[in-house]
């Protein structure tokens, strides 16, 4: 068999990296260095590199489209006066012969090697999901938001430059739709309901491109369908999540998010149906979780979704219950989230509330009226509407202390408005 003839644009590369003292690592750093800092991320090693390098000088292969910009980028020329136009991808070579050659096979497996992103990449973006994810009740709703926004916006560029392997890819959809997931629930958090629902149904096709677990994008969509009022499609939305996922906190949490929506249709019986389904699965679990996780179902987490249904359905001593056992779980030395022990303290002053004891809920509310401003998040202040809609009552019109509750309310409320057009601006 005929030796293999090195091509003129492999030539011209040699002959410009020796002219210039380059060897091939070099080059390889060149070449990275070269990249976007986007890009650059998503780049294999040196050593990879350098392997590339030493192929397209030998003249086993052509750079891909990606590597081939990168040289241009380097030498500052033009894709044809480097590579000649034989060298662009998808233009026929009339001087090619019809028989596959070894550069046919070598181009092939170049092809079929090539990818935009790297197991160690997606390491990263998968842990610093995680990381977000774990840490969701400890930040702010609108850092955490930018924070997991920026890796979306990461993970979206890789997925549609659409140069990786179906492997990655699925991991990539995967990885897409938890962070979609959590920006919904964020942006619920921040009062943002139509966003929150559009990214919702976004995660879900993601989930279901990657045919991975749907749980997370159901519950996201749960609780965005509740505070819209659609509480019909927030049951449904919960049961499809709760059918939809094995034994894990979000299954627990998801029958919680059915029985919350269930009790605000009046519909009791389904209300306490799904509150029992709920207790079940979390009393099933080896290990309940932290509380701090977006998707965790600690007891302060569960008794929150407890005093939420109790209350609507009239059972005021089962909140207490409830509040009681949240508070017993952070004495403990459970890491206590600022948003769910507020809307716990809420839960509770309602509860006294329906009981006629307005000192337990001055008692209860006013601990929390003092909550920093940026957890100062819709869903803490949405419940103390409630209270507030209570709190004007015909009877408790002329308590003095019921008015100053409720002006120290609308001053709390007024002030997470504010901090949070500040963060968006």
């Amino acid at each position: 068999m005929a030796a293999f003839e090195v091509p003129d644009w492999a030539v011209r590369l040699r002959d410009e990296r020796k002219a210039r003292l380059w060897s091939q690592k070099s080059m390889a750093v060149r070449l990275i260095n070269a990249a976007d800092d986007r890009t650059r991320k998503s780049l294999p090693s040196v050593e990879s590199v350098q392997r590339y390098v030493r192929g397209w000088e030998n003249g086993d292969h052509r750079p891909s489209d990606l590597y081939a910009s990168l040289y241009c980028r380097i030498f500052g020329l033009t894709h044809e006066a480097l590579f000649g136009e034989a060298g662009k991808t998808g233009q026929s070579d009339q001087a090619r012969s019809s028989t596959p050659t070894l550069n046919d096979a070598a181009g092939l497996i170049s092809w079929l090697s090539s990818t935009n992103t790297s197991r160690e990449a997606l390491d990263h973006l998968t842990e610093r999901s995680l990381i977000l994810a774990d840490n969701h009740t400890q930040m702010p709703a609108s850092k955490a938001l930018r924070e997991v926004t920026q890796l979306h916006d990461q993970a979206q560029g890789l997925l549609r430059s659409g140069r990786q392997k179906l492997h990655q890819t699925r991991e990539l959809y995967k990885l897409d739709a938890d962070l979609l997931a959590h920006a919904s629930v964020l942006l619920g958090d921040l009062n943002q309901d139509r966003t929150a629902m559009a990214l919702g149904r976004a995660a879900l096709m993601c989930t279901q491109e990657a045919a991975t677990n749907e749980a997370a994008a159901w519950a996201a969509m749960s609780k965005t369908a509740r505070w819209q009022g659609k509480y019909q499609e927030s049951a449904e939305f919960a049961r499809r999540g709760f059918e939809s996922s094995s034994p894990s906190p979000l299954r627990a949490m998801l029958a919680s998010y059915e029985a919350r929506a269930a009790g605000l249709l009046g519909d009791v019986h389904h209300a306490r149906e799904a509150l029992a389904r709920a207790e079940a699965a979390a009393e099933a679990l080896d290990e309940p979780g932290t509380g701090v996780s977006v998707w965790s179902f600690s007891r302060p987490r569960q008794a929150l979704l407890t005093i939420s249904v109790t209350t609507r359905i009239g059972e005021p001593d089962a909140s207490l219950r409830a509040v009681a056992a949240a508070d017993a779980a952070w004495q403990a030395g459970l890491a206590r989230s600022p948003g769910t022990w507020a809307q716990i303290r809420v839960g509770a002053g309602i509860a006294y509330l329906m009981r006629g004891e307005l000192d337990g809920t001055m008692n209860e509310v006013t601990a929390m009226l003092d909550l920093a401003p940026e957890f100062r998040m819709a869903t803490v202040t949405r419940y103390l509407d409630d209270l507030a809609a209570r709190l004007r009552q015909r009877k408790f019109r002329n308590s003095r202390d019921a008015s100053e509750l409720l002006a120290r309310i609308e001053e709390f409320n007024a002030s997470a408005l504010l901090a949070n057009s500040q963060e968006e601006a």
